[in-house]
């Protein structure tokens, strides 16, 4: 029976050399993870950071809203032409984003030292920051694509302690007293981002990323996926720029509560083969922190809104490492191009953000608001929160059907079983396997199904179940074995028989010591 192309693509991509799929690479795209979240952090956080701070807070609020702008600007150009920003990926992380991001450092350098400064300076700064937004693509999409070809088992984890070490390096950068140091931290971070982002795209195969080009380009996330991920963003926005308008020490022990949040997520990754855990799960967990958090801040002082702006951003780091791992294991598990699906969303999350910042700015700084419309805002915001919630995070059929549907496809034609010569009995090679992936009991009567080439129909009258829970079990053991399609499955079914053969051929041929009882 032929293969379908998922199939083949996965094949071709399994036979090459990847570079993902070693402990040592898992380690890297740990570091890698941490600089790039120290990163994102320090940029969103700028207008109060020395990257930005040598200007009035307008002028720092304006070059961040530009560069984010700016971003979706090459997002879109992304959507619209994902191949050709995946064809240069390469080229794309190195040189290209340290071209990108170096006038926006040397500026603000140069402007601590002295050497330059005035209103001259306000054009280039600015056409500084339109650069560096367009460098956003190529950092975080290049990480998103190597997160999508690491074995989905180490993927939670690696994100999760990345996030973890991210937090005491922002905490080491961002609170350098002498300005110039600090610069020089960050610029660090960046250039280890982007070194160890170019390693490892240099030693992954071509023929694996070709055959990534092979994915299915549907479904990406859905609008309301979009919309939830647009209205993170919003709340984002609104919290960072107000803990910045506020400065420096408000935003160290903001960003000191991710650490919080990435205990969180390493404890669910942890867990994460035994847990039934998704995005909504985590918005379940998350959304009544965010909204308690922004109702409360009209009624406190500076220190009371640190400390709201603390709960939000610890629960932002926890909810950021979940979507981050949701994103790019789901590309891992059903085969999913991940170009569109990294823009898609990340277009979303910056539109918010900028509206977020935008209400911000105006609510505590242009026009600041006294406490009873100020508290009549945070009420918007915090129905915002709970609509976009109750419209994905409760039910987001679409996508689930959707994933369903890539991940059983294979299911939907049995494919032919030819068990290798002299195989160990079938009961005993599925146990095997079983036992090694630790499936729940109605896990492996599927799981049995599947081996002797049955399809989802075929399970779902067998075991006397819906279709959808047929193909949810079939999700659920794909996904702990680290498999996409029922034919793999049966591969190593059949590889465990020649395990097994091997093992028996080696103890016959021992040698057999006369003096031995």
């Amino acid at each position: 029976m032929a293969e379908n192309q998922s199939d083949r693509n996965g094949r071709e991509a399994e036979g090459s050399a990847s570079a993902m799929r070693g402990s040592a690479a898992c380690v890297l795209a740990t570091l890698g993870f941490a600089c790039l979240t120290v990163w994102g952090t320090y940029i969103v956080f700028s207008p109060a950071l020395p990257l930005l701070s040598f200007e009035v807070v307008e002028v720092g609020v304006a070059c961040l809203i530009v560069s984010r702008v700016t971003a979706n600007a090459a997002l879109l150009f992304c959507l619209r032409k994902p191949d050709a920003v995946f064809d240069r990926l390469k080229r794309l992380v190195l040189p290209g984003s340290l071209a990108l991001l170096a006038p926006a450092f040397a500026l603000s350098a140069l402007c601590w030292s002295g050497a330059v400064g005035g209103d001259a300076v306000l054009p280039v700064l600015v056409a500084a920051w339109v650069l560096l937004g367009a460098a956003e693509l190529a950092l975080s999409l290049s990480w998103a694509v190597l997160f999508s070809m690491m074995p989905a088992k180490w993927t939670a984890l690696s994100i999760a302690c990345g996030g973890a070490l991210a937090t005491p390096l922002f905490l080491l950068v961002a609170g350098a007293g002498e300005p110039l140091v600090g610069l020089l931290g960050i610029a660090f971070c960046l250039v280890a981002c982007d070194l160890l982002a170019y390693f490892l795209l240099r030693k992954t195969g071509e023929e694996e990323l070709a055959a990534m080009k092979g994915f299915h380009r549907e479904p990406a996330i859905t609008l309301k996926a979009a919309l939830s991920v647009a209205t993170n963003g919003l709340v984002y926005g609104y919290v960072v720029v107000m803990l910045a308008l506020m400065g420096l020490p408000s935003v160290l022990v903001a960003a000191a509560a991710g650490v919080v949040g990435a205990g969180v997520a390493i404890l669910w990754a942890v867990k994460r083969t035994r847990s039934r855990w998704d995005v909504g799960t985590m918005q379940r967990a998350t959304v009544p922190i965010v909204a308690a958090s922004i109702l409360f801040i009209p009624f406190c002082d500076e220190v009371g809104r640190t400390a709201c702006g603390a709960v939000a951003i610890g629960t932002f780091a926890y909810a950021t490492l979940m979507e981050w791992t949701d994103l790019v294991v789901s590309n891992a598990e059903f085969q999913l191009y991940p170009v569109r699906r990294y823009a898609k969303g990340r277009f979303a999350q910056w539109t918010g953000f900028t509206a977020g910042a935008l209400v911000a700015y105006f609510a505590f700084h242009a026009f600041p608001l006294p406490p009873t419309p100020l508290a009549l805002l945070s009420c918007i915001i915090a129905v915002v929160v709970v609509a976009a919630f109750a419209l994905y995070g409760a039910d987001d059929s679409e996508t689930k059907e959707a994933l369903l549907a890539v991940m059983t496809a294979g299911a939907d034609s049995p494919p032919i079983i030819d068990p290798p010569k002299n195989a160990a009995p079938f009961r005993e090679r599925c146990d095997a396997v079983m036992r090694q992936y630790d499936l729940s009991q109605r896990e492996m009567e599927v799981f049995l199904c599947l081996a002797k080439g049955r399809n989802a129909e075929y399970i779902q009258q067998k075991l006397f179940i819906s279709g959808n829970t047929a193909k949810t079990h079939i999700a659920h053991i794909y996904r702990k074995m680290g498999i996409n399609s029922q034919q793999r499955l049966i591969d190593m079914v059949d590889r465990e028989a020649e395990a097994t053969r091997k093992c028996d051929g080696a103890y016959g041929s021992m040698p057999i010591d006369s003096n031995t009882k």
